[in-house]
């Protein structure tokens, strides 16, 4: 019962959260982004903070964005039955929005341009053109707009709000996602330097046309995506949110065009240039950053079993000889070789070896300790490095790694019978070179299988 309160005390926060952060926001883009004739149609915050939540929370808070809309929207125009139809129309668009996002599979840590490209379909050609139609059939209805005013305000309203979401959903997403990551204390240095680069270039640089504004701020944006992208996107909203202001303000370029039109396209412009721009190289990167992990992955661990491969084991071989001279602490060089492994892959289908392996693998990890290390170097031969040994345990353990393997598995319905054979050098005793106590491993292994299989034999 405490779990159900606290999950619904959890739920009823995050709506009353979303109703007041969507009423906030709303108020402060029509403050401070609506004054001025430019800026009139350049974001509209609330709608990216609000597809951002329902992303991330899902369709519990969709009544907190209904909330939120309502006092909006009857804060603006006294009009209960438009507020209502309004602020139903945007949480059915929320909805619709959440459903489409993961009916394409999308990602809501925008990790691949899949899932960038996806959220900028759903915002810019579904959902926002079919809220915008219907937001403004219902003011027409209310007679808050004219029909002479329906075409010219549905293009400001679908503008707007896919300038909010664009510039918010990707960035709050990110930082959601990113949380563990990022340190919040960069994301407020970099907003505020953007902030005095900004009102500098755009107040004392006489700067007369965009290209010189985006070749001043553009490269610094991209860079800092390249090297981790919710940093480059937070420069990104910034730029755009510090250039509106100014903007509305009456500073900068955007007010210095004979035309209010081509200074609202010269702004939007600046705006997306920095988006979409940022989003795309930055996960270009990421995903190239991602891509080259997961080569080194491959390159050094084996796809089957999961274990370290043949190109660690003289970085790890290395590793105990350094332990023993450091701490005169003794390892062992343990070759193993498959008995009638061969056999089982021959007779039985490959498929069968594979399990038959995984199953040897899950069946020796129990017996090992954190600072052992197994690595499969071969096709049926592997290399187990016990570290910190000490002489009286060394051979028990190893007798129960034998016991362990030898026991009959059941694969697909087949009994499968498999055992060890182990050759054993110590380090420092048998050699201090990779190449010396792998020769005297594996020349053991070669020992233990003349004597009759199954069985170990150390190093003379």
């Amino acid at each position: 019962m405490k779990t159900e309160e606290t999950t619904l005390f959890q739920t009823i926060g995050l709506i009353l959260l979303m109703a007041l952060a969507y009423n906030v926001t709303g108020i402060l883009s029509a403050t401070l982004l609506s004054q001025n004739a430019v800026a009139i149609i350049s974001a509209f915050i609330p709608e990216g903070i609000a597809l951002a939540g329902v992303l991330i929370y899902g369709t519990k808070i969709i009544p907190g964005i209904f909330i939120g809309q309502l006092l909006l929207a009857q804060f603006e125009w006294s009009n209960s039955l438009a507020s209502f139809a309004v602020a139903l129309i945007n949480s059915l668009e929320a909805y619709f929005a959440y459903k489409l996002f993961y009916y394409f599979k999308l990602h809501k840590d925008l990790k691949t341009l899949k899932d960038i490209g996806g959220l900028f379909v759903i915002i810019i050609f579904i959902a926002q053109p079919s809220a915008t139609i219907l937001n403004n059939i219902a003011l027409l209805y209310t007679h808050i707009i004219s029909s002479d005013e329906f075409i010219t305000n549905s293009f400001s309203w679908w503008f707007g709000n896919i300038m909010g979401q664009i510039l918010f959903a990707p960035l709050l997403l990110l930082l959601y996602s990113n949380q563990k990551n990022i340190d919040f204390r960069y994301i407020i240095a970099y907003a505020l330097a953007t902030g005095v680069y900004t009102y500098i270039i755009q107040t004392y640089i006489p700067i007369n046309n965009i290209s010189l504004l985006l070749l001043l701020t553009l490269p610094i944006s991209i860079y800092i995506s390249t090297k981790n992208l919710v940093y480059g996107l937070v420069v990104s909203v910034s730029f755009a949110m510090y250039n509106t202001y100014i903007t509305h303000l009456n500073i900068g370029l955007f007010t210095k065009e004979p035309s209010p039109i081509d200074n609202i396209i010269d702004l939007n412009y600046f705006i997306l240039s920095h988006i979409i721009l940022v989003l795309l190289i930055g996960t270009l990167f990421r995903e190239k950053e991602e891509a080259i992990s997961e080569l080194k992955s491959m390159a050094h661990f084996d796809y089957l079993t999961g274990l370290p491969n043949r190109h660690l084991l003289r970085e790890e071989i290395h590793h105990s000889v350094l332990m023993a001279e450091d701490y005169h602490q003794k390892s062992a060089i343990c070759y193993i070789d498959l008995d009638g492994f061969k056999q089982i892959n021959d007779t039985l289908g490959h498929h069968i070896g594979d399990e038959t392996l995984k199953n040897v693998v899950a069946r020796v990890q129990p017996f090992l300790e954190t600072k052992d290390v197994l690595l499969r170097i071969g096709g049926d031969e592997f290399l187990l490095i016990l570290n910190e040994i000490r002489d009286d345990e060394l051979d028990t353990r190893l007798n129960l790694i034998l016991k362990a393997v030898r026991e009959p598995m059941s694969i697909s319905n087949h009994t499968i019978n498999i055992s060890f054979s182990i050759g054993v050098s110590i380090c420092p005793i048998h050699g201090t070179t990779v190449k010396d106590l792998m020769s005297a491993a594996d020349n053991a292994m070669y020992k233990a299988k003349e004597l009759g299989k199954n069985c170990i034999y150390y190093a003379k």
